[in-house]
């Protein structure tokens, strides 16, 4: 789950005695049957049926006693995955604590409610105390920013005649990265380009910068043992500073929209991923903004999401890359 998810917005204030109650379809008969029967008891004045009216009705007193405890005291967070793809499934997590000192919550269900994202889980039995996590499958349609607004937290126990819900302010936000796709092969004149570059400078690196006498106390892998046999003194080896490999990946969006944006957007992401795990610093180049070159999963990150938020921009500049880096343009 994401350790660093985003800002959550400001949470409305929710009162806590507030409940929602519903009827299931057993409690319509249920009170159906019990009006049935105590209209028959006011009609014949049966002491029987006077005693089972009143059954009935204590059996709905307490449903909604033991209900409300059930719900009282139930804290719930939610817990976000860490990266999320549109099509590929992710887990969202949420974890419930009863805070009650003595007494067990049964048969909660955790459910979202509002935003943009469906999904719940069930909790059979929570103790007094205790914390249980679950989880439910959200699998994203589209890219961008998914907002989360609130969790309910409900009920049908003990007898399942009704549903007693209870709703928790727990706004959140995800953002969902674009497809994941395969990246188009690199032609004959990119792989010209790529490899690791010498700058002109010492440093460390596999080409010989510049010959020069051994320091005393130099490692001895720093001498040149040919030139050093020739001269008949050791010789240590400057060798040539290189810098990795740099690449811009360039996306000019202002004539792309629906389906065409989409791909390219995707095509963009699979481009910038794969230059990442060969190990060179990426650039992005979008019209309208950029992100410097960088490497390692927090680069990773933020370009995807960068992708991920991006939209159509007829009247925005054209994207600029960065100079001195390999080009790998994206045409809509």
């Amino acid at each position: 789950m994401n350790p660093a998810a985003p800002a959550a917005l400001p949470a409305r204030a929710v009162p806590a005695w507030r409940r929602r109650l519903t009827f299931t379809r057993l409690g319509r008969w249920y009170v159906a049957l019990t009006i049935g029967i105590g209209l028959a008891a006011i009609n014949t004045g049966n002491n029987l049926l006077f005693l089972v009216l009143g059954l009935l009705l204590s059996s709905i007193v307490v449903s909604g006693l033991l209900s409300e405890t059930s719900l009282r005291g139930v804290r719930v967070t939610r817990r976000l995955p860490a990266s999320a793809s549109v099509g590929a499934p992710a887990l969202v997590g949420l974890v419930a604590r009863n805070g009650k000192a003595r007494s067990p919550s049964v048969g909660l269900e955790l459910r979202e409610k509002g935003g943009d994202v469906a999904g719940h889980g069930l909790v059979l039995l929570l103790g007094a105390g205790q914390t249980e996590e679950v989880s439910y499958r959200f699998t994203a349609e589209r890219r961008g920013l998914h907002r989360f607004e609130q969790l309910e937290v409900a009920t049908r126990a003990p007898f399942g005649l009704f549903e007693k819900s209870r709703p928790l302010p727990l706004p959140a936000e995800l953002v969902v990265f674009p497809r994941r796709v395969a990246a188009p092969a690199q032609q004959p004149r990119q792989l010209a380009r790529e490899g690791e570059r010498a700058t002109g400078r010492a440093g460390h690196g596999l080409e010989v910068h510049a010959l020069r006498d051994h320091r005393s106390g130099e490692d001895a892998r720093s001498i040149h043992w040919r030139s050093s046999a020739r001269a008949g003194k050791l010789i240590g080896i400057d060798r040539e500073q290189e810098r990795r490999r740099q690449v811009c990946v360039v996306l000019d969006q202002r004539r792309a929209s629906g389906p065409l944006l989409e791909a390219a957007v995707e095509q963009a992401a699979a481009l910038f991923e794969r230059e990442l795990d060969a190990g060179a610093d990426v650039s992005l180049a979008v019209c309208g903004d950029r992100l410097a070159p960088g490497s390692g999963e927090r680069h990773r990150l933020a370009g995807l999401t960068l992708l991920a938020l991006l939209e159509g921009a007829a009247d925005a500049p054209a994207p600029v890359p960065d100079s001195g880096a390999s080009v790998l343009e994206v045409i809509p």
